[in-house]
């Protein structure tokens, strides 16, 4: 038996387990640590989880794939002998007065290394993590942050060759994006943008948070408030902090080159802003990130002649842009690795560490992605002790009874908790950890918002059943096998608008999931019972979560949930509770 284990210890930690070339299990660290878009240590709960599910203890690893994200400060030394010095004092301080430890974030050491002729292998204490973490049979590698964000966009996509695009914040050395080609299972990188001030993913965060928001975790409200305002009032003064290079291939801006560029740009956003709508601010900032990454696009696919299309970083987060991309005459065919933030990188190091070690069991498992049920399971022993020990009352049904029921109670418009089978790994709810409505009433989008405390601008998304999807979206095809994962918006046909406002949005678009009767049976089960009863071959999907917390894991969670009345009803595993 061969395990190899995958760590993201950066912003939004995860951890991912291979067993002999096959991923097992991926749980982010937030999902158990209930801290949302928790990150910056290393994340013993989801390594403990991952190994849980393959039966294996940490002694059991063999491969070790690491991300240059942040470690313990004790297993690194540093650029010199003086700074050493200094860190050992520092650490024998905390010691003493019984602080946590250090933590060094190795991005950046690499870059300081390598300014002085040093690489990072020659000052990583190997020896000292494996015995400290007891991971002391593993051989360990670390593996560049685009890299891994762009060889999981290849290999789930199903595509034999294509064009593969990767954008977000900014990734070691700086780099915020790349264009590459994908052939022969390998992926060449051809054009890299890396200079400071002209990151794509940040000056949509800075927009994020000039409006009040929270960077790296918001960004989605600016989507959807940006279809309530005009992006011309404000378009052309942001084009001083984003656009395309004058040869198409890749992204700057004003401020590249000067001192702490991204400041300067963050405070020219401010007070290009200043008397301006919220609206128009989003609007303008989204039309300007979609004409960018469209540009670099279209001129990579007229270059290279590729057809199909492959993307991954969190810039594609962004459902709109993934739709513009899908609507480009060059492109045939579009995917979006649906852990596209920081999250999913885990599973890239873990790719590339096939790659260099193992190509020809890689390459076996190779194929277009199917589901993302990574995480944790409950079994219906376990959630029955949660329900007792909740000193609840239940029902335990049949598949056909539970799916009826809940059918029934969606059609009167009551809202469900649906806790199924494995957690979705990656930002969406895709079924398992969900709740679900009917989708007929715009009103819905005001009074569910605020029984779960959020403040959305964007309407709900819809469970589609697959097989029905080309009756109510428009061009459904070039981006069938990424809807799967709720990564691309459509337009809504105009004939079925009206009849499910709730997941419309203002600009008669929508997010749904494809759901078919391969990937999840039972969900699928649920929404052809709903339309059985209403016409409507999708529901309202919208995850288990309240605003602020991550979405839900364990039972104890959903359980926590009912109690509180965000639910109306509760269908968790074989279990049926409602407060009707």
């Amino acid at each position: 038996m061969s395990l190899t284990l995958g760590i993201q210890s950066g912003h939004e930690s995860s951890a991912v387990l291979f067993k002999d070339g096959k991923l097992v299990s991926a749980i982010s660290e937030e999902r158990l640590t209930r801290i949302k878009n928790d990150g910056g240590v290393l994340p013993h709960l989801s390594i403990s989880r991952v190994l849980e599910a393959a039966s294996a203890k940490r002694t059991d690893v063999n491969r070790l794939a690491l991300q240059y994200t942040f470690f313990p400060e004790k297993y690194f030394k540093r650029e010199t002998l003086y700074k050493e010095l200094e860190r050992k004092f520092s650490r024998m301080r905390r010691a003493w007065s019984g602080r946590e430890a250090a933590q060094i974030h190795t991005g950046n050491l690499i870059e300081r290394l390598a300014a002085r002729g040093k690489s990072i292998e020659q000052h990583f204490r190997q020896n000292l993590f494996k015995r400290g973490e007891n991971f002391v049979n593993a051989e360990i590698s670390f593996y560049d942050h685009h890299e891994a964000h762009a060889l999981p966009a290849a290999y789930y996509s199903g595509f034999d060759e294509a064009a593969i695009i990767t954008m977000d914040g900014n990734g070691d050395w700086n780099v915020h994006h790349t264009s590459g080609i994908y052939q022969n299972g390998k992926i060449t990188r051809c054009y890299t943008s890396n200079a400071h001030g002209a990151s794509a993913g940040i000056f949509y965060s800075h927009i994020t948070r000039l409006l009040g928001f929270k960077a790296l975790r918001h960004e989605g409200k600016i989507v959807g408030l940006a279809a309530f305002g005009d992006h011309t009032v404000l378009y052309d003064k942001f084009t001083k902090a984003l656009r395309v290079s004058a040869d198409g291939k890749t992204i700057e801006s004003d401020f590249m080159g000067m001192e702490d560029p991204e400041a300067q740009r963050y405070r020219f956003l401010e007070q290009a802003i200043s008397g301006h709508t919220r609206e128009n601010v989003a609007a303008a900032a989204q039309k300007l990130l979609e004409d960018v990454a469209l540009n670099v696009i279209s001129n990579f696919l007229s270059e290279t002649g590729l057809k199909n299309v492959a993307l991954n970083g969190g810039v594609f987060a962004n459902v709109k842009l993934n739709q513009r991309i899908a609507e480009l005459p060059q492109v045939d065919y579009v995917f979006v690795f649906p852990a596209m933030s920081d999250t999913g990188n885990s599973i890239g190091a873990v790719l590339l560490d096939m790659q260099a070690n193992d190509p020809a069991r890689m390459e076996s498992h190779r194929g277009a992605l199917e589901s993302v049920y990574w995480g944790p399971e409950y079994s219906p022993a376990e959630i029955e002790t949660a329900l007792k020990a909740a000193g609840l009352t239940y029902q335990k049904l049949s598949d056909e009874a539970l799916t009826k029921t809940a059918a029934q109670a969606i059609h009167d418009g009551q809202v469900i908790g649906w806790f199924q089978g494995r957690m979705e790994f990656g930002p969406r709810s895709l079924g398992n950890r969900s709740m679900i409505a009917r989708p007929i009433e715009s009103s819905i989008n005001d009074w569910l918002n605020q029984r779960l405390d959020r403040s959305e601008f964007m309407p709900f998304a819809p469970s589609v059943l697959e097989e029905k999807a080309d009756e109510v979206f428009h061009n459904v095809e070039k981006g069938r096998h990424t809807a799967a994962f709720m990564t691309i918006t459509f337009n809504v046909k105009e004939a079925w608008r009206k009849r499910i406002a709730a997941v419309v949005h203002v600009d008669g678009t929508a997010r749904p999931q494809l759901v078919s009767t391969k990937t999840n049976p039972l969900y699928h089960r649920l929404i052809s019972e709903y339309y059985q009863l209403s016409g409507i071959p999708l529901v309202l999907n919208t995850s288990f979560n309240v605003h602020e917390e991550p979405i839900v894991c364990a039972p104890k969670e959903a359980i926590q949930a009912y109690l509180e009345k965000r639910v109306d009803c509760l269908a968790i595993g074989p279990f049926w509770l409602s407060h009707a």
